[in-house]
Parts: C-alpha cells; sequence; structure tokens
C-alpha cells in the first residue's frame, strides 16, 4: 500500500536564499502602508498566514484576516517579478531529488508546508521540484492559521484525488521543524526530521520525530524511515 509523504518545502526542500522573506515584507509594506510598524518575527515552522498575522500585532485579527487575499496577491506579484533571481539563487538541498525520486513509486507525494499555495507552487517551479510533488492534493498557509490543522486538509484532498483511504499511519510528514513534528504527531503521522534548515539535529531530537536525518544524502535510509 502507497504511503501518503507529506513535505515541507522551505528549510527542507529547498532555501531561497532570503528572496521569499524578502518579498513578504516588501508585499507587508504595500499591504498596510508606510506608517504601520512591522515587527521581525522568525517565519521557521510558521503558516503565512501566522506570520502575516504576528508581523502587524498593532492591526485588528479580524481585519488582518480580511485582508489576506489582497496581502496574497501583493506577495505572489513580488515573488513573480523576483522569478529569475529565484531561479538562480536558490537550493535544492543534497539528497532531495534522489529521495523525491526514490519514492515516487512508493507513496503519493505533495506539499504540506505553511506557504500559501500560489506561493509554493512558484518555488517549486522555480527550483524544478513541482513534478514530484501533487500540489492539488497539498495543503498550505492560506488554508488555515494553525499549522497543526494543515495534515486533515492534505489528507482529505489526497482520498477525493487519489479515491483512496488513508490511515493515518499511512501518512509521513517530512519537515525541517518542531512545528513540523508537532502537527505529525497532533495527527498521528510518522513523522521524519531533517536539520537542513534552521534547527539542529539536538533540536530536533528533543521533540522524539520517528527518523531523523542531517540531510537526505541517504536515500535508502529515507526510504526506511518513510515505510517505517
Amino acid at each position: 500500500m502507497k504511503r501518503l509523504v507529506l513535505w515541507d518545502v522551505d528549510g527542507t526542500l529547498l532555501s531561497t536564499d532570503g528572496i521569499a522573506a524578502n518579498a513578504m515584507r516588501t508585499a507587508l509594506r504595500r499591504l498596510v502602508g508606510p506608517e504601520v510598524q512591522i515587527e521581525r518575527t522568525s517565519y521557521a515552522g510558521k503558516t503565512d498566514w501566522q506570520i502575516v498575522r504576528e508581523s502587524l500585532p498593532s492591526i485588528d485579527e479580524e481585519a488582518i484576516n480580511s485582508q489576506l487575499r489582497e496581502f496574497i496577491a501583493l506577495y505572489v506579484a513580488e515573488l513573480t517579478t523576483q522569478r529569475e533571481a529565484l531561479i538562480a539563487r536558490s537550493t535544492v538541498f543534497a539528497g532531495v531529488v534522489e529521495a523525491l525520486q526514490g519514492l515516487s513509486d512508493i507513496a503519493y507525494q505533495v506539499p504540506l508546508t505553511g506557504n500559501v499555495a500560489a506561493a509554493a507552487k512558484i518555488k517549486l517551479e522555480c527550483t524544478g521540484l513541482l513534478p514530484w510533488l501533487d500540489i492539488e492534493a497539498g495543503a498550505y498557509g492560506d488554508d488555515h492559521f494553525d499549522r497543526l490543522a494543515l495534515p486533515p486538509i492534505a489528507v482529505a484532498r489526497a482520498t477525493a484525488r487519489y479515491r483512496h483511504t488513508f490511515n493515518r499511519t499511512d501518512v509521513v510528514i517530512i519537515g525541517d521543524t518542531p512545528r513540523d513534528i508537532a502537527c505529525g504527531k497532533a495527527f498521528g503521522a510518522r513523522t521524519v526530521a531533517v536539520a537542513t534548515g534552521p534547527f539542529s539535529l539536538t533540536d530536533l531530537a528533543a521533540h522524539q520525530p520517528d527518523a531523523l536525518f542531517p540531510d537526505l544524502r541517504d536515500t535508502d535510509a529515507v526510504l526506511r524511515a518513510v515505510l517505517g
């Protein structure tokens, strides 16, 4: 039986060398104008929706939610203008392509990411990873504020798309932050952590993922970890 592998994007599959973060800050400034204070906040493991809220603490939560679509349009427009830079400067981490290829026969592979869907698509396109991941079955940072709410959304979409019912034990979440591990555990999925993002092996080990790697270079070990 095929597994359903839910992949985080930033820090797990790729890095945009700060381009996407700068595009987000530019979009936020265009959204709120020059007078509103934008707070610096850690982006790791959070949904874009959560990042917007935390970046604009002086604005009412309901008002932020009502402006989310406008923010997404501004953010995607900025990413689009940076497309050539994304292609030139983004990095796909070592072992990622081999892992995606190795899992392609034994798993459905979809994104589970804090990125809004349109931003995830651009990043995956610019790094050549889009063919490996079924974005229509994924879950994204514009689906819900809370990352822990994303696995059920992805599984529901995958169930409908593939006409197959996935048990929780069939689901594997691969990510680079404690939040990835937490959302997998909250759902009852298997969790695989990789220390290619801002968190060290020691940091990630403290959250007790089912498997932990410094990177994804050991394809056979990654496949074994997914299969459990």
